[in-house]
């Protein structure tokens, strides 16, 4: 019987060594990624390419596996073996001439509505003076001048709904394939805030902030019921591409409460619908998310921020870099200054039109009211010529083709 238990005892014992040194072996075969921000994570490097990092920390008994870049890591320390490679990562995610080296990487800044320093020279809004199609037509441009980085330059109030999808897709099917799209706020409101919102990376300005983004139709009606339903799953999708948490977008759409953990050790942050579960309150309940650019860095929305474009440069991980891509900055510019002339030619046309239209009513001589129906229909015309260079127009202003037909009949009677 002591025989036996002894050999009991001395197979336990084996047991427990063999489990101690499989504990030992696999800790040794931890790797060490040491972050630009002072932390150090032990894990694993799961995948990689080209300027990110797929890693995995392990939290005592819970696993997580986060995304870095290039430009967040000082260096990794690796036990663990040779990581599996992807080749196909997002090209928003690779600053591969950053501080691993590389080509020198040119970059290009593309204003999505005007900067402040323009000093209000035109408008800003989305689907009006900024439209999605010359951003499609910039890419050849781009292309052409070797450019591999888009810095998208926000600063609008917003605009119609209808450009957004088109923004989300020219950005999404365009821009991030071919360069790394990174996107620098100065103020980004309603539409201007959800159409880079596929974009991986976003940078901030000083003053800069994002949000609210509440929905309007029509002449400032608030979105309701199945169309705001839309919009909010429309923007649960860009949230996905961007990888970013659909929480923080919808506080931003609706009266969401919104808080958030910052995981002391890892940095990851946790959101949470509601004020009470998170140690951060980011959205009161009854209020529509804004955030500020210092909010915006602290909650890992933004990367960081810069306020000129060299350190937007060193931020995104550079070294050296060249600025390019001119004349497709200047065919944006271009074409925003175009469509607000346009704008404001369609503001005055139309006040010409209803004017002159109004007075026809009240003549009463035949001859002298076909005279100034007769101006009025030059008007008209003059607006049917600006809707089909902008048919945005018609919901700016809330005119379609219906509303061309009805002030036809509408001359039509006059005449009569």
């Amino acid at each position: 019987m002591s025989r036996i238990t002894l050999s009991i005892r001395t197979l336990m014992f084996t047991l427990a060594a063999a489990v101690v040194l499989f504990a030992a072996a696999t800790q040794a075969l931890a790797d060490r990624l040491h972050l630009k921000d002072g932390r150090v994570l032990e894990g694993e490097v799961v995948r990689e390419g080209d300027g990110f990092v797929y890693f995995k920390v392990r939290v005592g008994s819970l696993e997580q596996e986060q995304f870095f870049t290039s430009d967040q890591i000082l260096k990794i320390e690796r036990d663990s073996g040779a990581p599996k490679t992807d080749a196909k990562a997002p090209e928003a995610a690779r600053p591969a001439g950053g501080p691993s080296g590389g080509a020198t990487k040119r970059i290009a800044i593309l204003n999505f509505g005007p900067p402040s320093s323009w000093q209000g020279e035109i408008d800003t809004t989305v689907g009006i003076q900024i439209s999605a199609d010359a951003w499609k037509k910039a890419v050849p441009l781009l292309e052409k001048d070797g450019v591999t980085d888009v810095v998208v330059r926000i600063n609008s109030g917003g605009g119609l709904l209808l450009e957004l999808q088109r923004f989300l897709d020219v950005y999404e099917k365009e821009y991030k394939p071919r360069f790394r799209t990174v996107a620098w706020i100065e103020s980004a409101i309603s539409a201007a805030a959800m159409s880079p919102w596929v974009l991986e990376e976003f940078y901030f300005l000083p003053e800069g902030n994002i949000g609210a983004c509440t929905g309007f139709s029509g002449r400032l009606n608030a979105i309701k019921g199945i169309q705001l339903e839309q919009v909010l799953m429309q923007m649960e999708d860009a949230s996905r591409k961007g990888k970013r948490n659909p929480l923080i977008m919808r506080a931003m759409q609706i009266q969401q409460p919104l808080s958030a953990t910052i995981d002391p050790v890892t940095g990851q942050v946790s959101w949470f619908p509601d004020t009470k579960t998170g140690e951060i309150i980011v959205n009161p309940d009854g209020e529509v998310l804004t955030l500020t650019a210092g909010m915006a860095v602290r909650l890992k929305v933004g990367k960081a921020i810069a306020a000129t474009p060299d350190e937007l440069a060193r931020a995104m991980g550079y070294e050296e870099w060249e600025w390019a891509g001119r004349e497709a900055a200047a065919f944006i510019d271009r074409n925003m200054r175009e469509n607000d002339r346009a704008d404001k030619q369609w503001q005055v046309a139309y006040e010409k039109y209803e004017r002159t239209a109004t007075v026809a009513a009240g003549i009463q001589d035949r001859q002298r009211r076909g005279a100034e129906v007769g101006i009025a229909r030059r008007h008209l015309n003059e607006l049917k010529r600006l809707f089909s260079g902008n048919p945005n127009f018609a919901l700016m202003y809330g005119t379609d083709e219906e509303w061309f037909r009805e002030q036809e009949e509408r001359l039509r009677r006059l005449m009569r």
